[in-house]
């Protein structure tokens, strides 16, 4: 086994993008923390549920999903982030900067952890794990340690890749959650699109994805009516069992999808993957599927997500 100098050199030497293990805590409070049971009912887990969202994909992605679950009333969520003030001043401005600089009013979550304690505490009390990495795969070393780090994991939710390219990591993950007797998720996205606030909830406020200062980080003026036509047209969702479709992300591919918000088989929405992720690891059993995107100005509720994934695993 790793000593645990090298297991804290490894936690130290995260990618760039989002660091993704944890310090190991003591033995003994990982065995008292297991023994605090989940409940379990009708096929969803507890109703308050304790979030961690971590990876090399994407930051949108991540961020939506730590937004849209501490907006849900129990929920918690802490995204393992880069230690940089700057990261976390611009993460902050893309949950909540509303064009006009950051409200001292903002909502202070989700936490974002970057030191090893902090990480460490918040794998303690975590019920699901998010892992976006639609992009590149995990090693294993970092996947081990955060599953040896987390005693309370009920379920990991893992946003891959439409056309299996990411296979090995799937049934790696897959493999290793088995081995821990934790449920586990594959949710596949194609070209990521859309992330911004829509037309916002019942209350005028409440966005479905990032704050409008998203929209102010994209600069090429096609790709923004692009991103704020998607997000105001095609927040639906459709979930389909397996890997289906291919990737389309290559240079021809992008530029078509590029060019429309029209609902495709081959894209799937930034707010849309998240939202299917904290809905997927909140279900006692696993899911294997894939996401793309349907017409609609509001986000499927999560009711709607259980239909979906219900029927998918049928």
């Amino acid at each position: 086994s790793l000593s645990r100098e090298r297991e804290r050199k490894i936690l130290q030497n995260q990618d760039r993008m989002s660091p993704d293990a944890a310090k190991p805590r003591p033995l003994a409070r990982r065995l008292l923390l297991a023994c605090i049971a989940t409940v379990a009912t009708k096929g969803r887990l507890a109703d308050a549920f304790n979030f961690v969202i971590t990876g090399s994909g994407s930051l949108e992605v991540q961020l939506i999903a730590g937004k849209l679950a501490e907006a849900t009333p129990g929920d918690t969520a802490s995204i393992i982030v880069p230690g940089e003030a700057s990261y976390a001043k611009k993460c902050r401005s893309l949950l909540y900067d509303d064009g006009k600089g950051l409200s001292t009013e903002a909502p202070s979550g989700p936490a974002l952890v970057s030191t090893g304690d902090d990480i460490g505490t918040a794998l303690d009390s975590a019920e699901g794990l998010l892992v976006v990495c639609q992009e590149q795969a995990f090693e294993d070393s970092r996947i081990d340690l955060i599953l040896a780090n987390s005693p309370r994991l009920a379920h990991v939710g893992l946003l891959s890749r439409h056309g299996g390219s990411l296979r090995k990591l799937e049934d790696s993950l897959k493999k290793k959650c088995d081995e821990k007797k934790i449920s586990c998720s594959v949710v596949r996205a194609g070209i990521l699109k859309g992330g911004g606030p829509g037309d916002g909830g019942e209350d005028g406020r409440t966005e479905w994805g990032l704050s409008k200062f998203y929209y102010n980080t994209i600069f090429d003026l096609l790709e923004s009516r692009i991103t704020m036509g998607f997000d105001k047209f095609t927040l639906g969702a459709k979930v389909t069992a397996g890997d289906p479709f291919s990737f389309r992300g290559g240079f021809f591919g992008r530029i078509a999808s590029g060019q429309t918000f029209e609902p495709s088989d081959t894209d799937t929405g930034r707010t849309a993957a998240a939202a299917a992720l904290l809905a997927v690891v909140k279900r006692s059993a696993g899911v294997d599927v894939s996401l793309s995107t349907l017409k609609g100005e509001m986000p499927p509720s999560p009711e709607e997500w259980e239909a979906m994934f219900d029927a998918a695993a049928k």
